[in-house]
């Protein structure tokens, strides 16, 4: 006979309760996880400007020969201290595909480096420097970029000065600036 005050568990109650908390961890830690992965991938990337490239690349005649779309990220846009600590980044990743529907692929621009900021008069401004292109056979370092920021709304990426070594990304890439735009505020 048991006596008043006694509990007797046996084996199956023991592995029910384990599983019942282990259960109820494993619910809240679902439910309340992402959004602090969330949390930290925003405080990361909050002096970031994310994009997206809408584009046409033209020939000489002016037909367009490939359709561009894909992401740009930025600092330039969000901050005007730059340095050795706190440089200026620019990085996109572009889907290319001929007008035809042909030749899809995908390049990445990275290594960007800050050289020049202007202002111009009709409140453009504008950004020099180098980055990489990835292309079919590698990537390509060092060229110049100038990068144009249209008000906050679009922004345009044109090649300049290339050199010999560089032609490839200007045969590819065509006569005719990226345009990118800028999220919805």
């Amino acid at each position: 006979m048991k006596q008043l005050g006694q509990v007797s568990l046996d084996s199956n109650k023991i592995l029910m309760i384990s599983l019942t908390i282990i259960a109820t961890i494993f619910y809240w830690a679902v439910l309340y996880c992402p959004v602090l992965i969330i949390s930290a991938q925003t405080d990361k990337n909050a002096d970031q400007t994310i994009g997206q490239i809408n584009s046409t690349q033209k020939d000489l005649n002016d037909n367009t020969t490939w359709l561009l779309s894909g992401k740009w990220k930025s600092n330039l846009f969000t901050n005007t201290d730059f340095n050795n600590t706190n440089p200026g980044k620019f990085s996109a990743t572009i889907d290319m595909i001929m007008a035809n529907g042909s030749s899809g692929h995908k390049h990445k621009i990275s290594d960007f480096s800050l050289t020049n900021t202007s202002n111009q008069q009709n409140g453009t401004t504008v950004y020099e420097g180098t980055m990489s292109v990835s292309m079919k056979d590698g990537p390509i370092f060092g060229i110049p970029y100038v990068i144009k920021n249209l008000d906050n709304r679009t922004i345009s990426l044109s090649l300049e000065g290339i050199a010999s070594d560089q032609l490839e990304v200007v045969t590819h890439f065509g006569r005719t600036p990226i345009i990118g735009i800028f999220p919805n505020k």
